[in-house]
């Protein structure tokens, strides 16, 4: 796609991103929309604004080269800019989601071009239905007062009898001990005889940073909550109709990439052969041997798949 700038963050709850300790809307998949539209838009300022063509220069000084036809403070409307939006296990719902986001609203003028889902853990395809959505929600409003008094009780309660333990359980267990990841990086990479110690030293590192394991705590309870607000009304679609909707946008190529070996979500098979067939768009590439991360398995092999679609 010729670009010469990429964006990269982890979720809320992983890597070095921020951990939010008053809110679990914080962790929510619209949080992660919003932090990578954020991103792009201080990079690309002036995507969101008219540019002024450039000046040409008159009196024959050297200051630069314009084409001659061009008028001197012509302003140029600049066009929606091109970007390739890549979402990988869960974070597969927040690529989702960005791409209908750049298509819909008014505001942001940035068109997905290139939408990748690698491993993509989407529930209602590679991973069992959500039942939350079901879940009809009570009609009845408690007095606001002893609602407000019950939480805090609830959440006195909870810091003490699980969140105290588990903090401390997971980072006794997680912190700063290679051989938990060593072993768990070993289950999600299709062949461990490529899991180098970089590798493990990588992933590693975020276990040590201050409250990583609370991070991790209200990331659980932000999946496990259905009262999250929406950040748009397409918001609360289920993961099915997202690929659907994405899928069908005009001049974006959708493209899901898998292992073969990823024991964590299984693609292999009949998962693969009913997405082929209920999404007749969606470009789908198979890299054997590979596991959960194909991209840090084997980044050439990964880059020359992309290649092979003309997306870089």
């Amino acid at each position: 796609m010729g670009a010469r700038v990429g964006v990269a963050h982890d979720s809320v709850g992983f890597g070095f991103t921020d951990r939010p300790h008053h809110s679990l809307e914080g962790y929510s998949v619209e949080t992660n929309v919003g932090i990578g539209l954020e991103l792009l838009l201080l990079l690309l300022n002036d995507a969101v604004a008219p540019r002024p063509k450039s000046v040409v220069a008159e009196g024959g000084g050297g200051g630069g080269s314009s084409s001659g036809e061009e008028k001197k403070g012509k302003a140029e409307t600049v066009g929606p800019r091109n970007i390739a939006i890549f979402g990988h296990s869960m974070g597969a719902k927040a690529a989702l989601l960005m791409a209908l986001a750049c298509s819909k609203r008014k505001d942001v003028l940035l068109h997905p071009a290139l939408v990748v889902l690698v491993a993509p853990a989407l529930e209602g395809v590679a991973l069992p239905p959500s039942s939350s959505s079901s879940k009809k929600r009570s009609s009845t409003k408690p007095n606001k007062m002893i609602s407000q008094l019950l939480q805090s009780i609830w959440v006195k309660g909870r810091k003490i009898v699980v969140d105290y333990p588990f903090r401390y359980g997971l980072r006794r267990l997680v912190g700063g001990n290679p051989h938990f990841w060593k072993k768990g990086l070993a289950s999600a990479w299709g062949d461990p005889k490529r899991l180098s110690e970089s590798d493990i030293l990588r992933f590693q590192w975020p276990s040590i940073s201050m409250s990583w394991e609370q991070g991790l705590l209200n990331l659980v309870r932000s999946k496990l909550s259905s009262s999250s607000p929406s950040m748009s009304s397409f918001a609360s679609l289920n993961d099915v109709e997202l690929l659907r909707q994405v899928s069908t946008l005009p001049n974006t190529k959708l493209v899901i990439i898998y292992g073969s070996k990823d024991r964590i979500v299984r693609w292999e098979g009949s998962v693969a052969e009913r997405v082929k067939e209920e999404f007749p768009m969606v470009h789908m590439i198979r890299m054997e041997g590979l596991g959960h991360d194909p991209f840090e398995e084997d980044v050439d092999a990964f880059l020359r798949e992309l290649k092979s679609l003309h997306c870089v």
